[in-house]
């Protein structure tokens, strides 16, 4: 957790306010410094926007760095000489080797990021939201690695045996100052604002396993024996849907149960291989004798949109 923190500190606290900064204050001594600064620092937010997670921050803290980085690309273009451009000396065009880099690299990355917007061919489960009541934040989702880390199970064959995993959601709940909870990384799981809330059918279906009995863990602790830990996994006309992650002994449907949309089945918890609180949905092809990990897996419409991690859901 540690490192997670770090990596999460430097990323989304240190450079930007660095390259802000670089700016904002550094001198450019061309027109071509200046705009390569311009895009390093443009692309770098927006790249923050798509493939990082507002864990640190709340998530409108991005655009106060965008609305921070137009004055300080004016601030630089004014203090830029102009009609000076470099000439094909190497020591002259030195500094934009490495603006110029951080560009190539942002850029490549957001495009690769992006692609996961795009859903699979092969169609979608159509579902509702299963939470009401919030604002509720999509950590990990999407179709590309870089969004979603479930896409693993997709591209690795050493883990074919968790495939139907591979388009899930993982999915918190929002405060009133857009924070998932109370501290960074609180080992209270009360501070989570989504642990505890009640978790509603997507669909209507029939219920096909359940688990009840796995205990709650105590981040950044995981329970890699049960990777769903308690769960309930239901089959919605076409599709199987897997609710993950519940409370210890708070499921209250049972196998065989058919189930109306929106209709209670358990809360949130943190059982299983969880770093802290959330509720993990995915959707999979119904396949003879496949169980709850290992089928094929399905992209999911929830409420008539594709969510992607960093997407937000309103629910009155």
């Amino acid at each position: 957790m540690i490192d997670i923190a770090l990596v999460t500190i430097i990323g989304q606290v240190v450079l930007p306010m660095v390259l802000l900064w670089w700016l904002w204050c550094g001198r450019c001594r061309s027109r071509s410094e200046w705009l390569f600064k311009t895009l390093a620092l443009a692309s770098y937010l927006v790249l923050m926007g798509v493939v990082g997670i507002a864990l640190l921050m709340p998530w409108y803290a991005l655009y106060g760095m965008a609305a921070l980085a137009a004055p300080a690309g004016i601030a630089a273009w004014r203090r830029t000489a102009s009609g000076v451009e470099t000439t094909g000396n190497l020591r002259e065009r030195f500094p934009l080797l490495l603006p110029g880099a951080l560009f190539a690299f942002c850029a490549t990355c957001l495009a690769w990021a992006v692609i996961g917007y795009i859903p699979p061919p092969g169609g979608a489960a159509e579902v509702g939201f299963p939470m009401k009541s919030g604002v509720f934040y999509v950590v990990n989702g999407g179709y590309s690695i870089l969004i979603n880390p479930h896409m693993k199970t997709h591209l690795r064959g050493s883990l074919r045996a968790y495939r139907s995993q591979s388009y899930a959601l993982d999915i918190v709940k929002l405060n009133s100052f857009g924070l998932r909870s109370r501290g960074l990384w609180p080992q209270e799981l009360w501070r989570y604002e989504i642990f505890g809330a009640p978790v509603y059918s997507p669909c209507e279906g029939q219920v096909l396993f359940t688990e009840n009995s796995r205990p709650d863990v105590t981040p950044p602790q995981v329970d890699r024996q049960s990777p769903a830990g308690n769960f309930v996994y239901l089959e919605c006309s076409d599709a199987g849907i897997l609710l993950a992650h519940l409370m210890q002994f708070s499921v209250v449907v049972a196998p065989g149960d058919r189930l109306r949309q929106g209709q209670f089945v358990g809360k949130v918890g943190n059982s299983g291989y969880s770093t802290e609180p959330h509720l993990h949905i995915h959707a999979q092809r119904k396949k003879p004798g496949a169980d709850f990990l290992s089928a094929d897996p399905l992209a999911l419409k929830i409420g008539g949109r594709h969510l992607v991690r960093n997407s937000r859901v309103v629910v009155e």
